[in-house]
């Protein structure tokens, strides 16, 4: 079979929740015998190890992928959350001389874009922005918000209905998502709609020895955007434990960057904390290990591949109960916790518990580590071959 993945962008597993899932599914299929071709937008510079395919281009014109189509003998196309390349796909496609079926690929739990566009999320973009044509995009957006917003939020409305209609099968990561697609996108017909989750990132899964080995650390691994991933919050809770003196031996690591981390530096030295660490980018697999805690404070998700990772390494998820999906993930008191949005109380007193408790602490991470078989990528890439060979 010859499988197009058409991108916002290029491919590399260290970019992105969504980059790393496409390089994942794609390397898995070539694996078993599949052809795998990229189409993609917008470059990611040289910084990241890039995802061999059979193919790679970057002419995401219909013309372009007429060519790609016929050229390649293309079977079928997934597109991975591109809503703006839709258009071009499907027209690519008419024009072909081969009539691929089209899949697309929805990352995010749905009705999610509008978070982005809140004035006050660009003027969070416009204050922390690390380059002065992202600042200036921000500036403009500001400027022009009375007209920029409802412009914006009308067009994803479109977006969604026009993915539905051109494409033969929407993928969302949980069933729980298609009536929040409908409702968002104005669509009443629900037959086009599939679930497949996300796979596990690592093909490592810690042993009953490493878990012995955990350290008395609470972790996050995130992109640094306040909008979406509220780290403040979680910086918060922080500050309770910090404060409590059976506790004094624990730490928190924060891994990852983004354009908020100014912002969490100045919150961290405004609140005196001493025992957290922004580690920046690294790669994540020996901070899960040495972890024995793991904290999500997201005002949504889609099916986060931290959360996965976090189960995969032993790493016990404390998780605001903000998205559907984390109900598939987790079992709430078994392989984690799933705490009312915003409790910080409660949050808190959940994690104390665990804290204080090492027998319930080893009981949890090994229910997490056995949890997290559910989503390998052998089983997740079956369900993908099962769909494409409908």
């Amino acid at each position: 079979m010859n499988i197009l993945f058409v991108t916002m962008f290029q491919i590399s597993e260290q970019k992105g929740g969504t980059e790393r899932t496409t390089a994942r599914i794609s390397n898995e299929l070539h694996h078993r015998g599949h052809r795998c071709f990229n189409l993609y937008a917008k470059p990611i510079g040289d910084m990241f190890e890039m995802t061999k395919f059979d193919g790679i281009y970057k002419d995401c014109s219909a013309n372009a992928i007429k060519n790609i189509i016929d050229t390649q003998k293309i079977d079928k196309i997934i597109i991975e959350g591109a809503f703006i390349l839709v258009k071009n796909a499907s027209e690519g496609r008419s024009k072909a001389f081969y009539k691929p079926r089209m899949f697309f690929v929805h990352h995010f739990a749905p009705g999610h874009e509008p978070y982005f566009n809140a004035f006050s999320s660009i003027w969070k973009q416009m204050l922390y922005a690390q380059s002065t044509a992202n600042k200036m995009k921000a500036f403009v957006k500001v400027l022009i918000y009375p007209l920029f917003k409802p412009y914006m939020d009308a067009s994803f409305h479109k977006l969604y209905k026009t993915a539905y209609s051109l494409c033969d099968k929407v993928v969302l990561l949980s069933p729980e998502y298609a009536n929040d697609y409908c409702k968002f996108g104005g669509i009443k017909d629900k037959t086009k709609f599939v679930s497949i989750p996300n796979a596990v990132s690592f093909d490592e899964f810690i042993s009953i020895n490493g878990l012995k080995n955990k350290q008395k650390t609470v972790l996050v691994v995130t992109r640094l955007d306040e909008v979406q991933k509220r780290i403040s919050l979680a910086i918060k809770i922080w500050k309770r434990i910090e404060d409590d003196a059976d506790l004094k031996d624990w730490n928190f690591k924060i891994v990852g960057f983004g354009e908020s981390e100014h912002e969490y530096r100045r919150l961290i030295s405004h609140l005196s904390l001493k025992r957290i660490f922004l580690e920046g980018r690294q790669n994540p697999i020996r901070y899960y290990k040495e972890s024995s805690l793991f904290m999500m404070t997201s005002l949504f998700e889609g099916w986060p591949m931290t959360l996965n990772e976090s189960l995969q390494f032993g790493c016990v998820p404390f998780v605001y109960d903000t998205c559907a999906s984390f109900h598939e993930i987790i079992n709430n008191g078994e392989n984690g916790f799933l705490i009312t949005d915003k409790d910080e109380e409660d949050f808190y007193h959940k994690m104390r518990e665990v804290m204080l408790n090492e027998n319930r602490r080893m009981e949890l991470m090994k229910a997490a580590v056995e949890s997290s078989t559910r989503f390998t990528l052998d089983k997740i890439v079956t369900q993908w071959e099962k769909l494409l060979n409908e």
